[in-house]
């Protein structure tokens, strides 16, 4: 039985648009958010 999710990695086109997704629609709680410059990217 699962218990526990400890991280998600979502790979998408559209960071916004699946943020929007997976909080507002799925009830997902984002509890941390990295900007990452050398890879122009969202971790």
């Amino acid at each position: 039985m699962l218990l526990a999710v400890h991280h998600a990695a979502i790979i998408c086109s559209d960071y916004e648009t699946s943020k929007q997704f997976y909080t507002n629609k799925l009830g997902f709680v984002v509890l941390a958010e990295t900007w990452r410059p050398d890879r122009q990217s969202w971790k």
